[in-house]
């Protein structure tokens, strides 16, 4: 249901695209892409990529409607702002690989000390 409403939430953003300028848009992701980096989740990223669709559709608007330049520069900003969310994403997912390593070495590190009070209750038990 999460994901029908984030798809929905997306469609009508590109649907209303020429409601809103493509630099108000650009600095929603400025801002989106600046707070993921710092605080990674699910629903940020939801957002930012809504965002971007919605931006590349402002893009569309801009060439359509000769203004070639400015949707060169606007894209220009977004190729910037895509590289750097690229590289928050990657972060955050070595971030997670991480964290489960060090969660996969606590529970060997627990099983071994488990292991080891059950061999030295066994070898009491035996004499």
């Amino acid at each position: 249901m999460r994901h029908l409403l984030l798809s929905f939430a997306a469609m009508a953003s590109v649907l209303f695209t020429g409601c809103e300028k493509p630099e108000n848009t650009l600095r929603t992701l400025q801002d989106g892409v600046s707070s993921y980096a710092s605080k990674p989740s699910d629903e940020a990223a939801a957002k930012i990529d809504a965002n971007f669709t919605k931006l590349d559709a402002q893009i569309a608007d801009l060439r359509g409607s000769g203004k070639t330049d400015q949707a060169e520069s606007i894209a220009q900003q977004r190729d910037a702002l895509q590289a750097q969310y690229a590289a928050a994403r990657m972060t955050a997912s070595l971030l997670k690989a991480k964290e489960a390593a060090a969660n996969v070495g606590e529970a060997f590190r627990k099983v071994g000390e488990a292991l080891s009070q059950t061999l030295k209750g066994a070898s009491t038990n035996q004499e």
